[in-house]
């Protein structure tokens, strides 16, 4: 009998013992029910980022040379992106434009990103040269004239003087097609004897009746690929152009329809810009702290204010202060760091 009881007691013990170790099944069910809602209620644990194409690391082949390319996406907007060009004999302004023009393999070859070549199919380079003057002379064959409308044109040409006067020793572009300097073409886009660059991405405005100079800003937008990207915008502002005019105008976001994203809370106000010795002191209102955890957020910010105080030659690097204070402990919005301006604003290969 006496063992009959130790025999129970034992069991008794190990039973409690093990009751007590465990959670309740109920609660269990009731915790793991409880956390896929707070999942699904916190997009940022469930939500899948693009990619950004700021944000790749591509190795410079040694054959090769970085420069700078003008897609456009599916929204008619021109994207710069980065791309290492192959040197070869046809020589690097050639091969960089010969990159511009669609065929179905480069269509494949920029699907990830939600790019597109800008020139129509079949159009070749039949000569390229660059003056002394800056003056870059590049002549195409009939093709060339083959877009599918005026906005097309558009943008074809802007991604050509664009992309050519990403080298240092290019300032003006001139188009000819079979030879002959091109004023006009076939859906009526006015061409002069020396483009320059000029308004990409216009945001148009209402106002008119100001003197107004313009501006340009960078955005980030979701592409119809796989990756992000950051696009420029030209915006025209009332008062010089200036640091702090540029910001003010980043700050009032994008227009609506554009697709672009505007990555600064509602009521974040630029209270001040000083450079001094290559860099801008950029002090931020404090609505901006609204973003302090969103990683993607802050690092977007981060990235289209550097984008867009690169266009002063006199700043060289960015430190953002929050009501005229750095940020403890973090590394985002705030942070006691210097930001470089980027090189590049994309890149692809």
């Amino acid at each position: 009998m006496k063992r009959k009881y130790a025999i129970f007691f034992a069991l008794l013990l190990c039973c409690t013992m093990i009751l007590t170790s465990c959670s309740n099944p109920l609660t269990s069910i009731r915790e793991f029910f409880n956390k896929d809602e707070q999942t699904a209620e916190n997009p940022d644990l469930t939500a899948n980022e693009q990619e950004s194409l700021s944000e790749v690391s591509v190795a410079q082949p040694d054959d090769a040379r970085p420069t700078v390319m003008y897609y456009k996406d599916y929204d008619n907007l021109l994207v710069p992106v980065m791309r290492y060009v192959p040197k070869n004999e046809l020589g690097i302004a050639r091969a960089t434009l010969s990159a511009l023009v669609y065929s179905a393999e480069k269509a494949e070859d920029l699907k990830p990103t939600g790019l597109l070549p800008s020139l129509p199919m079949g159009t070749q380079i039949k000569g390229a040269v660059i003056k002394e003057n800056g003056h870059a002379i590049v002549d195409f064959s009939k093709e060339f004239l083959n877009f599918s409308s005026q906005k097309a044109e558009e943008l074809g040409v802007s991604s050509i003087v664009y992309t050519l006067t990403e080298f240092p020793n290019v300032k003006t572009v001139e188009i000819r097609v079979e030879g002959k300097t091109a004023t006009e073409l076939q859906h009526g886009t006015k061409l002069s004897a020396a483009l320059k660059r000029s308004e990409i991405n216009l945001q148009p405005t209402e106002n008119t009746g100001d003197k107004l100079s313009k501006v340009m800003v960078y955005y980030q937008k979701n592409g119809a690929g796989n990756y992000s990207y950051f696009v420029p915008v030209t915006k025209l502002v009332t008062g010089k152009n200036s640091a702090v005019e540029a910001l003010n105008a980043l700050l009032t976001g994008p227009a609506q329809e554009s697709g672009l994203i505007n990555p600064f809370p509602e009521g974040t106000k630029c209270l001040g810009v000083q450079v001094k010795d290559g860099i801008a002191y950029v002090n931020l209102s404090e609505d901006v702290m609204k973003l302090q955890g969103n990683k993607g957020a802050e690092r977007a910010v981060k990235k289209s204010i550097s984008l867009t105080l690169g266009q002063f030659s006199e700043i060289a690097k960015v430190q953002l202060f929050v009501n005229g204070a750095t940020v403890e402990n973090t590394d985002g919005v705030g942070a006691n760091e210097f930001i470089d301006v980027p090189v590049f604003v994309n890149f692809y290969e």
